[in-house]
C-alpha cells in the first residue's frame, strides 16, 4: 500500500488520530511532560520574533497549528489529501491560518526560507533521505532550527506497521551524518518506547531519533 492511501484511510476512520489530548495546541512547554521534542522546541522559540515555519509530513496539523498560534506563517505539507482537509478544518477551529499543500516530501521543493522547519514522523517513510534533508537545510535561515523525529533501527519495525514500506535510520546513520556540522540543541535516542500516540493497533514499541539542530550563521 502507498503511504498516501494508508494515511488517507487512517485519517478517514478517526476523528483525531494524533494528539488526542485537549491541550494539543498549548504553547507552554510545561503542557508537554511526555514530549521532550515539543517541550524543548517551545522553549527555544520563547522570546523569538515569529517568522516563517515549514511542517513536512504535517499529519493532522498539531505542530503547524501550534506554530500558527505562536504567530508563525506556516506552510504544512502532507501527502494525504484527507490530512490536508483535516488541517484546514482544525486550523479554522483554532482560529488560525495555515497554508496547506498536498505533496510528496520526496518531490517537494520549499519556496523561500524558514525560521523553523519541522519534520516529525515523516522520514521513516522516505527511502532516500538525503535529498529531503538537504532541501530542508537549504530552506532554513541562518540561526534557524530544524526539528526532526523519525524511527530508528534500534527496534525492528512492528508487524502492525508492515502495510507500507518503512525505512528506519541507524542512530549513527543519514540524519546524524547530515547534521554533524549543525550545533545541536537536542540529540536524543529514545529506545523501545511503548506507542501511546495513536489507537487501533495492538501494543507495540518504537525507537526514535529526536533532533533539534540550529543552522550556523553564514561566514
Amino acid at each position: 500500500m502507498h503511504v498516501a492511501a494508508f494515511f488517507n484511510e487512517l485519517y478517514r476512520t478517526h476523528d483525531r488520530y494524533w494528539w488526542r489530548d485537549k491541550d494539543r495546541y498549548a504553547t507552554s512547554p510545561e503542557a508537554y511532560p511526555y514530549s521532550l521534542l515539543t517541550q524543548l522546541t517551545l522553549r527555544l522559540l520563547a522570546g523569538r520574533t515569529p517568522g516563517r515555519a515549514l511542517d513536512l509530513g504535517a499529519g493532522e496539523g498539531a505542530d503547524s497549528i501550534r506554530l500558527a498560534i505562536l504567530g508563525y506563517q506556516v506552510d504544512a505539507i502532507d501527502v494525504s489529501e484527507v490530512a490536508a482537509e483535516k488541517i484546514r478544518g482544525f486550523a479554522a477551529e483554532a482560529g488560525v491560518q495555515v497554508r496547506v499543500h498536498v505533496a510528496d516530501a520526496a518531490d517537494f521543493v520549499p519556496q523561500g526560507h524558514y525560521d523553523v522547519v519541522v519534520c516529525n514522523g515523516l522520514l521513516q517513510y522516505v527511502r532516500d533521505k538525503e535529498p529531503v534533508i538537504r532541501r530542508m537545510q537549504a530552506a532554513t535561515v541562518a540561526g534557524g532550527i530544524n526539528v526532526v523525529s523519525l524511527w530508528s533501527s534500534y527496534t525492528p519495525v512492528p508487524e502492525e506497521h508492515s502495510l507500507v514500506p518503512v525505512y528506519c535510520d541507524d542512530e549513527d546513520g543519514e540524519v546524524a551524518k547530515l547534521y554533524q556540522d549543525w550545533p545541536k540543541e537536542l540529540c536524543y535516542y529514545e529506545r523501545d518506547k511503548p506507542e501511546t500516540s495513536h489507537s487501533g493497533m495492538p501494543p507495540h514499541c518504537h525507537s526514535h531519533i529526536k533532533l533539534i539542530a540550529r543552522k550556523r550563521p553564514a561566514d
